[in-house]
């Protein structure tokens, strides 16, 4: 399944930690937008854990979307089927 990740993270150090690890599993699409094209939900949740403890509950938010084939409008993945929030 391919996936859209994007944040918001208020510290600096813990954005680009963030960043560097989303960087792994694939491409930056916008500053704290990555396009992830093949990714089980089983490697999403072990992604997920791997960044929940960096993220505060309180000022920060990752969002996970699950996308079928993706769909591109004037250079943009659009069609998210389904939202997770951690």
């Amino acid at each position: 399944m391919q996936w859209i990740v994007a944040y918001d993270i208020s510290s600096n150090k813990i954005r680009n930690r963030v960043s560097n690890i989303l960087i792994k599993y694939g491409y930056r699409i916008q500053y704290s937008v990555f396009y992830i094209p093949e990714a089980s939900r089983k490697e999403i949740e072990d992604l997920k854990e791997i960044i929940k403890p960096l993220i505060n509950p309180k000022t920060d938010r990752i969002f996970f979307y699950p996308i079928e084939e993706i769909t591109v409008f004037k250079g943009y993945p659009i069609q998210p089927w389904d939202i997770q929030i951690l």
